[in-house]
């Protein structure tokens, strides 16, 4: 034998025969003692059946994460936990012609359908960890979500409006779907109403525009309403890629429509336009950043100048340590023709009074519009609305409580806007979904400086672009937006809200007793009621009016819920070519009637905006 030259051990192949143990000892060359196949395979079935549990774990959680609600939806039940906030969407339909108990269950049958979670209920609450989710109700009936109703006579505004705020009131129950209609069977008018039907939904069903969308699809007005928003859909996913006419993106590309039709410049164009939409899109976020943070600034400052002395609308309760007042009240406003919004907006678009019709003949004003300081619908409203909050506040009687009476007195010397908290919808285009895609921001607009009629023309001016300015902040603004997205993720875990580390469960536990009565209650109620009023614009079908069930919709009114206690909801809705706001508010004996004298004299002051747009544009002629 010999060493290859690789170092290796070289056997001639001449000693074939040479036995193993001249090479190894003879311990090394006696066979392993063989294992029992039964224990084999018993530890390889052992390890089998730990994997597919495994994978079977790691299956129901995936499933059971893409089930659950996102985080603004868990928020609203953490909320109501720990709080007296009640999250009611309300929805109001006067009709025309009698609805049955049979029609109604018929819409709400479709409604369930097309919309599965009116036939769920939530499961899993309470959890840190796992967020709730929607799961079937197997006993699931439409009808138990209908109530059939008749009202004292006469059978009116006032005794419907009693019945809404009676209906908004009502507590929750979780263990069943959350929502419920009311059919009222012989409500009349003098618009021509014969009955009304009133929709209440849980905010954790859907947001505002979410419930609003779920209603119409009972209406004539889904088919508009889907060609409506698949087509925004479409056309936001043509433009990322170049694919629209030119004059969609900007009129003044109008002459580059030929070429983006023909063949040898088509492609050019398309690239050119999608290249001028991304870097458009990427700029304007660039520069909403800086806007949106020093927006962000001056909110913060004033949630600190103003939380400690903000006066609510409705009046102090009687016993100042008593729970809030579990009862509600409601109003609304008459409709007001949509052409008289767009008269504000001519005559106080601009940088001056009547800028926007600035020599054009009055036949030709329908579509005259300012390109610089144009006033929106929301502007207008949200204007009159400072006005009529702030001279409700103003109209308060002397404060009984010591701490009411500083805070009078010191409003008397610090400024004192009125803080409104709005809601933002980031749905995207063409989303069905029953979430809650909404954020939103407290927004401080500061009040006319003459409440009375005596107010001239150049002061309304004034008054509405600067809350069309606060208003232009607020909705360009990127963190409400963040923030969105930050509490979304709470909804796969709880734990991450901080309302969650106390639970109403673990109230026998002393420190858990403590944190919630003296930490966590005080802060979220200080959050909610770091505004007078939550204000949402819910646009319905503004040119004609539709039908549900076949019967037509005399009048369409629709509400947010209210913050902490002593705020109101503010619902503006625009219907078959009107506008008109809905009210609630809690019923605290020293303010009782306040929806109704709210949208009195939101009618009043309106009234005068319209008015002082008439003066202005007679003016121009």
């Amino acid at each position: 034998m010999s060493l290859k030259p690789n170092g290796h051990l070289h056997i001639p192949e001449s000693s074939p025969e040479t036995p193993a143990s001249y090479y190894y000892g003879e311990d090394d060359i006696r066979p392993p003692v063989p294992e029992a196949i039964e224990e084999k395979l018993r530890k390889v079935g052992a390890v089998g059946e730990v994997a597919a549990h495994v994978v079977d774990t790691l299956a129901h959680e995936a499933v059971e994460r893409k089930q659950m609600i996102g985080g603004i939806d868990h928020m609203w039940i953490m909320l109501s936990e720990t709080t007296d906030f009640n999250p009611a969407c309300m929805s109001v339909f006067t009709m025309r012609d009698h609805v049955t108990l049979e029609m109604m269950a018929e819409q709400l049958s479709r409604q369930a359908e097309k919309f599965p979670r009116y036939r769920q209920r939530l499961d899993s609450t309470g959890r840190l960890l796992h967020g709730a989710m929607f799961v079937d109700d197997p006993d699931f009936n439409v009808l138990n979500h209908i109530r059939v109703r008749r009202l004292p006579e006469p059978a009116g505004k006032t005794e419907l409006d009693a019945l809404v705020g009676e209906f908004i009131a009502e507590p929750w129950d979780l263990t069943r779907p959350l929502w419920d209609t009311m059919l009222v069977e012989n409500y009349h008018d003098e618009d021509g109403a014969v009955c009304a039907v009133i929709a209440r939904g849980h905010h954790t069903l859907a947001d505002g525009q979410g419930f609003v969308i779920s209603q119409l699809y009972m209406t004539s007005y889904y088919d508009d309403l889907k060609e409506m928003m698949d087509g925004a859909a479409t056309k936001l996913h043509k433009a990322k890629r170049g694919q629209l006419l030119p004059s969609e993106y900007s009129p003044s590309l109008k002459p580059l429509d030929p070429y983006a039709t023909s063949l040898p410049t088509a492609l050019l164009v398309r690239a050119f336009l999608a290249l001028v939409f991304w870097l458009t899109l990427v700029s304007s976020s660039l520069v909403s950043v800086f806007w949106s943070t020093y927006q962000a600034l001056r909110m913060v400052l004033f949630v600190l100048l103003t939380f400690w002395r903000i006066e609510m609308v409705v009046g102090e309760p009687e016993d100042p340590d008593a729970a809030r007042a579990k009862e509600r009240e409601f109003s609304s406003s008459r409709v007001f023709s949509l052409q008289d919004v767009k008269l504000c907006q001519q005559a106080f678009s601009g940088p001056r009074p009547g800028f926007a019709v600035a020599g054009v003949p009055r036949d030709q004003r329908k579509n005259a519009r300012s390109k610089i300081g144009h006033v929106t619908l929301n502007d207008v409203v949200c204007s009159v609305m400072a006005d009529v909050l702030a001279q409700e506040i103003a109209s308060k009687p002397e404060p009984r409580t010591v701490w009411g009476k500083v805070k009078r007195s010191v409003n008397k010397v610090l400024p004192s806007p009125v803080p409104f908290f709005i809601p933002i919808s980031i749905r995207a285009p063409g989303d069905w979904s029953m979430r809650n895609l909404s954020t939103g921001s407290n927004v401080y607009l500061n009040p006319s400086r003459t409440l009375t009629p005596d107010i001239s023309i150049r002061e309304l001016h004034e008054h509405i672009h600067k809350c069309r300015y606060e208003l232009s902040l607020f909705k360009h603004s990127l963190w409400p937006r963040l923030c969105f997205h930050l509490v979304q993720l709470s909804g796969q875990a709880p734990v991450l809200f901080p309302l969650s580390w106390f639970p109403r469960s673990k109230e026998d536990w002393t420190a858990v007793r403590i944190m919630r009565r003296w930490v966590v209650k005080p802060v979220a109620d200080a959050c909610l009621q770091s505004f007078t009023a939550i204000l949402t614009n819910i646009p319905g079908p503004s040119k004609k009016p539709i039908t549900m069930a076949g019967v037509e919709v005399a009048k369409w009114a629709a509400l947010p819920p209210q913050g902490g206690a002593g705020t109101i909801g503010i619902g503006i809705i625009s219907y078959a070519g009107g506008i008109s706001i809905a009210v609630s508010a809690d019923m605290v004996p020293s303010s009782k009637g306040v929806t109704r004298r709210i949208c009195e004299n939101f009618e009043k002051r309106f009234e005068l905006y319209v008015a002082r747009a008439k003066e202005v544009l007679d003016h121009q002629d």
